[in-house]
């Protein structure tokens, strides 16, 4: 009796220990997300002789949603490295399935999928001298706990807009470093994008504050880009309208004050954002679609751009 008690002990201890690895809390939430969300559609209830089901134009959207719920708690379990990128997808498929969904699975599936995302995205790996005490999830301190429910809010709540500098500071193809430059498009896709927090650089003589980006591809339609010149002239580029300029590099170096636009999610909802080194972005995923953008930089390092049919003017 006492070698038995013995191994449950012993699993019960690596379970624990398991456990503590990785955002085991977050999964928790995320599964019965996925069955929120994706059942109602093909459920069927019976009560007494009536039959009762549900059938809506949403079942297909729904299981999809439910599918990729159920991918990100499973992710977290055997991949927690990639806790980041599995919780911002629950975190938007999550907001997706209210208006695509039935609710968000009669908003129960959407608020476990928020809790569940947000939970991923703020857990860290114990550290060495924290205690094996039980912590929810693996989850670190409360402290973290509260980061994550920042995050989700601020994903879902567009911070103050920074002051804006003036249309005349901005930049032309061969970007002249540490002058300011703007560029507007109607899309902007970044692939392979990394976000590197906030840097500083120099501008006009004075150090500022800067978000830093790396990309391996910028695709930008119908660019304009307008910039400062050393003579105190402005250089305006234009590329013809619905055009696609490129910018590549290994990777490209962007150096930014502020990113404004609306942040295109799985191309079904439309999230207004207005990012500054005062308002960082709280997460970035590896590619991310903006419309309707704004880009005011100070530096584009290691970049190739393409345009096609450009045609430049200086005023």
């Amino acid at each position: 009796m006492s070698g038995v008690l013995g191994r449950v002990k012993a699993g019960w201890r690596a379970f624990q220990g398991w456990r503590r690895r990785r955002p085991f809390g977050a999964g928790m939430f995320l599964l019965p997300a996925s069955v929120a969300v994706g059942l109602p559609p093909y459920a069927s209830f019976r009560l007494g002789d009536v039959v009762l089901s549900i059938r809506t134009m949403g079942g297909m959207s729904a299981l999809l949603i439910g599918a990729l719920l159920l991918i990100c708690a499973v992710s977290l379990w055997s991949r927690p490295q990639y806790r980041v990128a599995a919780g911002v997808t629950a975190i938007l498929v999550s907001l997706v399935a209210l208006v695509s969904s039935n609710l968000g699975g009669f908003l129960v599936g959407t608020a476990l999928g928020l809790v569940g995302g947000a939970l991923a995205v703020s857990w860290a790996p114990p550290t060495a001298d924290e205690g094996d005490d039980d912590q929810e999830g693996g989850s670190g301190p409360s402290r973290a706990r509260l980061t994550g429910v920042a995050v989700l809010l601020v994903g879902a709540v567009v911070g103050a807009p920074a002051a804006s500098p003036s249309a005349s500071s901005a930049t032309t193809t061969a970007v002249p470093s540490g002058r300011v430059w703007v560029l507007t498009a109607t899309a902007l896709h970044l692939t392979g994008l990394q976000y590197h927090g906030v840097s500083t650089t120099r501008v006009g003589g004075a150090t500022v504050e800067v978000l830093r980006f790396t990309v391996d591809r910028i695709d930008i339609t119908s660019l304009v880009q307008v910039s400062e010149l050393v003579d105190g002239h402005l250089g305006r580029i234009t590329a013809p309208p619905g055009s696609v300029s490129t910018a590549t590099g290994q990777p490209v170096e962007l150096l930014t004050l502020r990113l404004k636009g609306t942040l295109s999610v799985l191309g079904l909802v439309g999230l207004p954002v207005d990012f500054t080194p005062d308002h960082p972005p709280p997460l970035v995923l590896p590619s991310l679609t903006f419309t309707d953008v704004t880009v005011v930089n100070t530096d584009l390092r290691h970049a190739r751009l393409t345009i096609s049919a450009a045609k430049i003017t200086i005023t």
